[in-house]
């Protein structure tokens, strides 16, 4: 994997204020640095660590056999997508990949280890969080300041686990341990060992400690959902196979995404029936006439607590071999050789390990305070899932409870980030939900009966009745509102000046308070059709809001019965320009066209399947300039300048090669003009070669793909010049979420080296005057290889080097617009 070049400057031990700082440094605090440095270019951010290591829960906890609840495809990070096709991965694996990944990214420089933050607290007057820190291990204090704080530091206390109060514990001669905790020296080999618990840690313990210990008793109060689910996954290795990586990895994402959503969405509508099926599944894994009602039937529907995932069925093996017993009962206390229970039964144990949850501690434990006034988390409302209502600059990482914790909290991380730079764009200080709706009804933030759950509501904002403050526990929904909804929505305000109006915090907040209020094979179809069809359902009204956002804004003109949108402006010489891969007509008319339109006539065209031109008979080069100079012969254009970028420039060349007499010269920006042996980076994505794959993923993947990972894409076109702000809508930047458009692009990509090479070897034949303009940091195509490669094989072709990438015609429109003059002068 590529290293990717900070963008901000890393921390010293002296300096003490960042426009950014993050608490914690696993997967949610390196998500948010990462998104820092690569969405808001310049600020300075700093990731406080009270510990002396990265990875947070997965550094923290060393029990055998820890691994992660949900599969790694969702769980890790979307920049660096988890690689093995191992699903579900152990503790040491996630550790490392973490690490790993805030070495790639030059994260890691920026973490300060050791560092506690005990209370942060917001001046309006300032605009500023000052927090009150601890460094060291002698625990010194010290003051942080930053202009956005964002808490990415978990939501259990790291100091200790849940454990309750167990009569006779005392008398107990073996060894107790809590699995958040778990020490070096302990031998478990050949020992008896009772797991009280029925969560995802007891479920994790038992089959590892089974494999040498002398027996490992599940002692239960009360059963657990348990489903089994393959370690490697099958699609992940089938994608990977087939499809270029980030079109597989993004595939093997939303697989799990949509296919979490539908048996979710499943649990809610039929939970009896799905009951039924994890019931039917748990029964097959264990021998005739076990008791699966009394240890395997739980008392609530399927989805009010988490479902416990085991992978390879590796609980159920233990219990087959008889390395392992699940036991239902009630702990009457603890004994010297073991526990006794309500029902008369004692377990004999060596070992207890008391694996009886977490104690929840939103965000560390911090004590926050607005303007002098405290700040408690329960008495406010939860915003968009992540900031608390009247609590300016300061965002908070809480994931999902029924998918992968990283899902949410790279959505939120995201979301600060627009933040941080609208209020860079609008001169503004603060931002701040407001909570001023009296209809807004407050409601559990979390509604789950787990235990750890409800032992934390005193603890925990609520969330209210209605958007913007209600908790969807839905990825689509959130990608949605986040990604796309107004960051000036009525309800979060902006101040250029620092809020004080907020003052008294406390009574303010009092006042506005409102008054309290199957089959499996036809299950996991069922699965899949609902996931296929919300993608595409998706994409289709993706497509229908940009088109909206950007509608087609010049002429059509029907050739040989396919449709070309167009636009004609201006007087003088003729000037047609052909845009690039993936690009259509504003990528033109975004600066050029108003430069040259006042003395030349300038026709900028959407190529075939392009914009909102129709497809044409056929996809490679040869075919479309053959239809763009039956265009040019509709209009009756007497000889005009070719005008073409990237591949447009291609499809120039084989348009002077083919149909000399209807061109009077070349002007080709940045252009394609050799075969192509790697694609570039920016457009591997593209690489299908099955048309029915294309359409496959076109109306499934390639819309979320693109919202997700299409600006990283634009950075590269640009690179290294920066894209600017309004490039998504005034330069046409949006259209390429549509699936027609990757349809388009994926076919243009492929077919792009079927009339290459003949081109190529036919350069030296070109008549027309020919020049080429390249930037000389271009990141897409390298100027040596086809700006010198094409002057060297076509004599008289002049080659123009100026700073800029590969989008000079965008940033660079002064700079061209005049070459293209001189160029228009010198055609036949």
């Amino acid at each position: 994997m590529a290293t990717a070049a900070p963008h901000a400057s890393s921390p010293t031990a002296a300096q003490t204020h960042h426009d950014v700082l993050i608490v914690g440094a696993g997967l949610s605090g390196i998500d948010a640095a990462y998104r820092v440095q690569t969405e808001c270019a310049g600020k300075t951010y700093a990731i406080l660590e009270a510990r002396d290591a990265i990875g947070g829960t997965w550094d923290l906890f060393r029990y055998p056999g820890i691994r992660s609840d949900s599969d790694m495809y969702t769980l890790g990070f979307p920049f660096r997508p988890w690689s093995s096709e191992q699903a579900i991965a152990g503790g040491e694996a996630i550790r490392d990949y973490i690490a790993d990944t805030a070495a790639a990214f030059g994260i890691d420089r920026h973490i300060r280890f050791g560092v506690r933050v005990l209370a942060a607290s917001w001046s309006s007057a300032d605009a500023r969080w000052t927090l009150d820190v601890e460094t060291g291990p002698e625990h010194a204090p010290a003051s942080l300041t930053c202009s956005f704080l964002y808490m990415g530091s978990g939501y259990y206390d790291y100091a200790a686990g849940f454990t309750p109060a167990f009569d006779g514990i005392d008398d107990f001669t073996g060894r107790v341990v809590h699995p958040q905790h778990w020490p070096d020296d302990l031998d478990y080999d050949g020992k008896r060992v009772v797991v009280i618990g029925s969560g995802a840690t007891a479920v994790t313990l038992v089959p590892s400690m089974a494999k040498s210990a002398a027996h490992v008793t599940m002692l239960q109060r009360s059963p657990t959902y348990i489903v089994s689910r393959p370690s490697e996954d099958g699609f992940a290795r089938w994608t990977h196979r087939r499809l270029p990586g980030g079109i597989a990895d993004t595939a093997t994402k939303w697989k799990s995404v949509l296919l979490g959503i539908a048996t979710y969405s499943y649990a809610r509508r039929k939970p009896e029936t799905l009951k039924a099926l994890i019931l039917k599944r748990v029964r097959a894994q264990l021998p005739d006439n076990y008791e699966v009602e009394r240890d395997f039937e739980p008392s609530y529907a399927p989805w009010d607590q988490r479902i416990c995932l085991v992978p390879d069925a590796d609980l159920f093996e233990a219990m087959r071999e008889g390395k392992a017993t699940i036991v239902t009962d009630r702990i009457a206390r603890f004994t010297p050789g073991g526990i006794a229970l309500a029902s008369g039964r004692e377990l004999p144990a060596d070992i207890v390990v008391t694996a009886t949850g977490l104690v929840l501690r939103l965000m560390g434990g911090v004590a926050l305070r607005v303007d002098g006034a405290l700040v408690n988390p329960a008495d406010r409302l939860i915003y968009k899932g992540m900031m608390l209502s009247d609590v300016p600059n300061l965002a908070l990482a809480f994931g999902y409870t029924n998918a992968s914790w990283t899902l949410k909290c790279d959505l939120s991380a995201r979301y600060a980030c627009r933040l941080i730079r609208h209020m860079d764009d609008h001169g503004y200080r603060s931002c701040t939900p407001r909570a001023d709706d009296a209809s807004i009804t407050r409601e559990p933030m979390l509604n789950f009966t787990s235990g750890y759950v409800q032992r934390a509501n005193a603890i925990l904002p609520h969330q209210g009745s209605k958007a913007p403050w209600k908790v969807h526990q839905n990825y689509v929904l959130d990608l949605a509102a986040l990604k796309f909804g107004k960051l000036e929505d009525g309800t979060m305000k902006f101040d250029k000046a620092g809020d004080t109006r907020h003052l008294p915090m406390a009574a303010r907040h009092d006042a506005e308070k409102p008054a309290p209020a199957v089959r499996t094979g036809a299950i996991v179809a069922a699965g899949a059709v609902a996931a296929v069809g919300g993608l595409a359902l998706f994409a289709a009204l993706t497509q229908r809001r940009v088109e909206r956002l950007i509608p087609a804004d010049g002429q059509f003109i029907d050739i040989d019965g396919r449709r070309m949108h167009y636009q004609d402006r201006g007087d003088g010489p003729a000037i047609v320009m052909i845009h690039g891969l993936a690009g259509q007509m504003r990528n033109f008319s975004y600066a050029l066209v108003e430069r040259l339109a006042n003395d030349h006539r300038v026709i900028v065209i959407d190529r075939p399947g392009s914009g909102y031109s129709a497809p044409g008979a056929a996809a490679n080069i040869r075919a479309q300039a053959a239809q763009i100079a039956a265009f040019i012969a509709a209009l009756g254009l007497e000889r005009p300048l070719i005008v073409g970028h990237s591949l447009g420039g291609a499809v120039a060349l084989a348009l002077a090669l083919d149909h000399p007499d209807q061109v009077g010269g070349l002007a080709l920006i940045a252009p394609l003009t050799q075969p192509q042996e790697m694609i570039p980076p920016a457009f591997d994505r593209l690489a299908i070669t099955s048309g029915a794959a294309r359409a496959a993923v076109a109306w499934t993947i390639a819309t979320p793909l693109t919202l997700l990972l299409g600006q990283r894409g634009t950075e590269t076109a640009f690179a290294p010049e920066p894209v600017p702000a309004d490039f998504v809508t005034r330069g046409g930047g949006a259209l390429v979420a549509r699936p027609k458009s990757f349809r388009s692009a994926s076919a243009d990509l492929v077919a792009a080296n079927d009339d290459l090479p003949a081109m190529a070897a036919s350069y030296p034949s070109l008549s027309v005057p020919t020049a080429i303009l390249y930037g000389r940091g271009d990141q897409v195509l390298d100027p040596d290889v086809h700006g010198r490669g094409l002057a060297a094989a076509l004599p008289g072709a002049d080659l123009t080097l100026i700073d800029g990438g590969h989008m000079i015609l965008v940033t660079r429109p002064d700079e061209t617009a005049a070459w293209i003059r001189t160029q228009s002068a010198r055609r036949r």
